[in-house]
């Protein structure tokens, strides 16, 4: 090997050994840390329910596209604002590869039960014939429910998997 010309670079001593028992507390305290900041704010599920029951009571009711367009686009921006502001708020985002066996289980209670309305609602737009008013806003009932109480339990259980270990912790954002 030739020599450049800098001079040898000095070796430093080896660090002082990482106790096996001091780096498992260690992952036990971040773990907890982590699913202590994914308590989502008080506004979000509620947040998230009347604007996805917006979207579908329009859709149930079968209104003109000039109702129906911008209240899909206001809530498609209020949704990129509710995900920016949860964001900011925990420094955290969650997705699929977050969630352990019982909070996938109830995600896919909640995504079942949305994706029922979502399909009862859209019935109009293929048909061209309004849902009556009373099922309509059974629909966006629903849908508030679910959201609030199902989106609830989905952090509950994901938040105890992570402290856990069942579930991986979210990486910062």
């Amino acid at each position: 090997m030739e020599n450049n010309g800098s001079p040898p670079r000095p070796t430093s001593p080896d660090p002082a050994p990482y106790d096996p028992t001091a780096a498992l507390a260690d992952v036990d305290s971040a773990r907890r840390a982590v699913a202590d900041r994914l308590i989502s704010p008080w506004w979000y599920h509620p947040t998230l329910a009347v604007i996805l029951a917006a979207i579908m009571l329009t859709a149930a009711l079968n209104l003109p596209n000039i109702v129906r367009v911008p209240v899909a686009v206001a809530g498609a921006v209020g949704i990129v604002l509710l995900i920016a502001g949860y964001q900011r708020t925990t420094g955290l985002w969650v997705d699929m590869r977050n969630l352990g066996p019982i909070s996938r289980r109830w995600w896919f209670a909640y995504a079942a039960v949305v994706l029922v309305v979502l399909v009862i609602s859209l019935w109009p737009t293929a048909t061209d014939q309004a849902l009556p008013l009373w099922l309509a806003i059974l629909l966006a009932v629903v849908a508030i429910i679910a959201q609030i109480v199902l989106g609830r339990r989905v952090d509950d259980a994901m938040r105890a998997e992570i402290r856990a270990g069942t579930a991986v912790a979210p990486r910062r954002r």
